[in-house]
């Protein structure tokens, strides 16, 4: 007796395509890495590839290779190197709850990914004990350095670095932004103010508003009745009104009004009691972010040098230079190169997890 049933298409029937890709953990993020050469010269086919690849708009990503988290759907495609060495790439968020990509936004932890693989795929060749890769965001515009060691000018395939938010150790990985760079869409402030309210619901909300790593809106955790050093399940509010913040701080910023992934949405408050720095909680994709993506923290780290901003009213100052932003799990720790930062600096970590070919079907 046979199941089948007349009308179903039968096995080999339906085309699938195989992709080549890389999946590489960069931070706290997982990020498949694919090359240009191999996806579809059509922009809307590659979106199309993208979502089918990842199981989206199913909120599993059962049949795909997401994780059903934004820190799990993330894409880079990879254009190649220049003859001075950086390598250029395009960063892809893609869509769980719905079938979609957006392009217009930096990912930091991807970032420090693609550093590791620019070596491991012989894109960027080893040069001493430490090796740099220069690389840049075509769309975005975002530049960044990758310090990697390389010892004997060899290709690490694992390291020791474990930082809070990861489990398992990797490759130590050093990210550097520059501000001359780091702002996508003009200028650091886009409204020109340290602060501003914005209103949602007949209620207005303290925050600063600033486009640097990736553009974000950060508010004060107390304005919205809130506490910044809060378990997860405390901040329940936040994820309910963040869609609206998002909309009417991207109106107030002048970006597209059609991204969900920018600008970053967050609150930031006082460190927990006896340390320094400052506590922060970042959205991402509609849900609480488990840490904080580097692009995120390095708006936290320009807002916080800058007087009035609702990062500086409440930062601890430490008697180092450096900032400590504290978050649900554990707490990061970035080098600044003053006060009012030029330069931001990150220790990361990064592992190539596999080499494969992904079989993506046509439907």
């Amino acid at each position: 007796m046979t199941l089948l049933f007349r009308e179903e298409p039968h096995a080999g029937t339906l085309p699938v395509t195989p992709v080549p890709a890389t999946l590489v953990r960069g931070g706290t993020s997982k990020c498949w890495i694919f090359r240009d050469e191999d996806l579809p010269a059509d922009a809307l086919e590659t979106d199309r590839l993208l979502i089918r690849t990842f199981g989206s708009p199913d909120l599993r990503q059962i049949d795909g290779v997401g994780g059903a988290s934004s820190t799990t759907s993330k894409a880079i495609t990879v254009a190649g190197t220049d003859r001075d060495g950086t390598v250029r790439y395009r960063f892809a968020q893609v869509a769980i709850d719905k079938p979609a990509v957006e392009w217009a936004s930096n990912c930091g932890n991807c970032a420090t990914a693609l550093g590791l693989y620019a070596l491991h795929a012989g894109l960027v060749a080893p040069t001493g004990e430490v090796t740099r890769v220069p690389i840049l965001n075509t769309v975005t515009g975002l530049r960044l350095v990758c310090e990697i060691p390389t010892p004997g000018a060899q290709v690490p395939a694992y390291g020791g670095r474990r930082l809070d938010g990861q489990h398992y150790p990797g490759v130590p990985i050093d990210v550097i932004f520059q501000k001359s760079s780091w702002s996508s869409y003009g200028a650091q402030f886009p409204t020109g103010n340290a602060t501003d309210d914005i209103e949602v619901d007949g209620k207005r909300y303290q925050a600063t508003l600033i486009d640097a790593g990736a553009p974000a809106a950060l508010f004060a955790a107390q304005d919205l009745g809130l506490d910044a050093t809060a378990s997860e399940e405390a901040l329940e509010a936040l994820v309910r009104i963040a869609p609206q913040l998002r909309a009417a701080a991207a109106r107030r910023m002048g970006l597209p009004q059609n991204l969900s992934s920018i600008p970053k949405v967050g609150v930031v408050g006082p460190p927990p009691a006896g340390a320094t720095g400052v506590s922060a909680r970042m959205i991402s994709m509609s849900a609480l972010h488990p840490a904080i993506g580097l692009t995120s923290a390095v708006a936290v780290a320009a807002a916080s040098g800058t007087a009035g901003s609702v990062v500086q009213r409440n930062v601890v100052p430490a008697a180092e230079a450096g900032l400590f932003i504290h978050l649900l799990k554990g707490k990061t720790a970035l080098a600044l190169d003053a006060a009012d930062p030029a330069e931001v600096s990150f220790q990361r970590s990064a592992r190539v997890i596999s080499e494969s070919t992904i079989l993506v079907p046509s439907d």
